[in-house]
């Protein structure tokens, strides 16, 4: 009889490429059948799990009598937590982890893999909000009786396709310029990944050998770039030039919706001590070594993108 591996956020970026991994990896789709967890059934993502052969259970982390029924006879668990940037960013992610978490183990399962950050805290002695509710969820997942493994992706280069995206520069003399924003250094290096292709990668190592990775974080990430780099290469591979461009960390946060402090605070520890702290260089080659497959690089990326970088 297959475990059954029970997904959270299936239908998203990291939740998704776990389901499309394990369901085109001929060891794995033996090894384990599928449940996704979504909130609305309804939605052309879960409706096409459905339709690849993946239960689909309707449940809400905010909604502790959902999770027995979301969680009966899981084997393995995969979870991700949502940060929603606000004051109750921290008491929401863990309030909701710990309802997964908790009846995961009442329910019998063996197994949780968690979405999580490094803490930042601990190593800069300053809240990091987005990172530090995830190092607290690990912290408590730990210390159940379950073993567990931990993927930790890095920057998503998705955010090229959103946020970060390249504008067109105005102004005369611009013409056919496009740039992107942050305040941190353009010489910053920091870890990227392609969220949807390769996260199923790195936690589809963990589901093939869990006794291996028991206890283990992976810190996933194809590589390091700097946003000067990242400009370099969107230049280069589409042909429109796309420069990178510094603002000072007001006019940054000018931009920003309330409630938007934590993704500042993470880019200042991103500069100052690294994404996944000391070592960040090792541990991401180290986890790189142990991916199920060939990692997508940022130029890869681009090309697969080249046209939505711009709309």
């Amino acid at each position: 009889m297959s475990k059954l591996l029970v997904v959270f956020g299936a239908t998203g970026q990291q939740g998704g490429s776990i389901v499309d991994f394990v369901l085109n990896d001929p060891e794995l789709s033996r090894e384990y059948s599928l449940r996704a967890i979504t909130r609305d059934a309804s939605r052309p993502a879960a409706q096409e799990l459905q339709r690849r052969g993946v239960e689909i259970v309707t449940a809400d982390v905010d909604d502790s009598a959902s999770m027995p029924a979301a969680l009966a006879h899981a084997h393995t668990v995969f979870l991700v937590t949502n940060s929603i940037y606000g004051d109750e960013l921290k008491t929401r992610e863990f309030r909701q982890a710990k309802n997964v978490a908790d009846t995961a183990v009442a329910a019998g399962a063996q197994y949780i893999i968690f979405s999580t950050c490094v803490a930042a805290e601990r190593l800069w002695g300053q809240p990091v909000a987005g990172f530090d509710s995830k190092a607290d969820i690990e912290d408590y997942i730990r210390a159940l009786p379950v073993q567990s493994a931990f993927f930790a992706p890095g920057m998503f280069m998705q955010n090229f396709l959103t946020n970060q995206s390249p504008r067109p520069v105005a102004g005369e003399g611009n013409e056919g310029l496009y740039a992107f924003a942050n305040f941190i250094s353009p010489d910053t290096l920091f870890p990227c990944i392609d969220t949807v292709h390769d996260s199923g990668k790195y936690v589809g190592a963990i589901l093939a050998e869990p006794e291996k990775y028991a206890g283990t974080i992976l810190c996933a990430s194809t590589g390091f770039y700097s946003y000067r780099q990242c400009a370099e290469i969107i230049s280069r591979v589409t042909g429109k030039k796309t420069v990178y461009t510094q603002l000072s960390e007001e006019q940054w946060a000018s931009y920003l919706p309330p409630g938007s402090e934590p993704l500042t605070a993470m880019f200042r520890f991103m500069e100052s001590h690294g994404y996944y702290g000391p070592q960040s260089q090792e541990r991401v080659e180290w986890t790189a070594q142990r991916a199920r497959g060939k990692l997508t690089t940022f130029e890869e990326f681009v090309e697969r993108h080249a046209k939505q970088l711009f709309e």
